[in-house]
């Protein structure tokens, strides 16, 4: 079966552009074998200066996709976040990476489907992370590994609502931060990976295999 996954992501500030990271989301895709869209907001010379924004997020585009991957930052920028929450709870996919925590916060029901929202982070570290559950189809045969990178820090995160796959210890100030979660939300299965706002750290070995697993788990093809 051939899937369709729209990733939408960047945002108007310096961080979390689009650019830096769509090669490592593609490459990804090309391993997976699924097919991949992309929509958001744009700095297309690198400056400043940007175009776009989240409204590819509605009920009409959305009908055209099996998943939905996150990499956005902030207020809803024209998402239809009531229609992104149907797309999943219909039986869909949704797949955040790192800042897809600190997006669309004021929204209780998105926060309460993505598993947390993001509080706050140390300067870049090296995390280590550990597997919490190395028998789930995402992480079975894994081997743990390490990359520097920003690590968020969560509220509105309970660990009953979740199946959480890793952690870290790597952070001195916080013990057992998690960094890899999965959850059902209605229908559908929701796969966030904290990890991912270096594309150094997206471009290691063991982000690209835990992240394209779990995107093939979200799809249901990795059962």
């Amino acid at each position: 079966m051939s899937f369709r996954v729209l990733f939408v992501g960047g945002c108007p500030a310096p961080f979390h552009r689009l650019e830096p990271a769509e090669p490592f989301v593609r490459a990804a895709a090309e391993v997976a074998g699924f097919h991949l869209d992309v929509s958001g907001v744009f700095h297309p010379d690198g400056s400043e200066a940007h175009s776009g924004d989240y409204s590819s997020l509605n009920a009409e585009t959305l009908a055209g996709y099996d998943g939905v991957i996150l990499f956005t930052t902030g207020n809803e920028q024209g998402a239809d976040i009531a229609a992104l929450l149907e797309f999943v709870r219909s039986g869909k996919a949704l797949i955040g990476i790192h800042c897809a925590t600190d997006s669309f916060t004021s929204n209780k029901e998105f926060i309460a489907a993505i598993g947390g929202k993001f509080r706050t982070h140390p300067a870049p570290l090296d995390v280590a992370v550990e597997f919490v559950d190395a028998l789930h189809p995402i992480t079975k045969g894994l081997a743990p590994f390490t990359v520097l990178d920003e690590l968020y820090l969560f509220s509105d995160y309970d660990p009953a609502r979740v199946h959480l796959l890793a952690e870290t210890n790597s952070y001195s100030g916080e013990a057992h931060v998690p960094v890899c979660w999965t959850r059902d939300e209605g229908e559908g299965r929701v796969f966030y990976l904290s990890l991912g706002h270096m594309p150094e750290a997206m471009a290691s070995p063991g982000w690209q295999s835990l992240f394209q697993r779990g995107v093939r788990w979200a799809l249901r093809d990795l059962e």
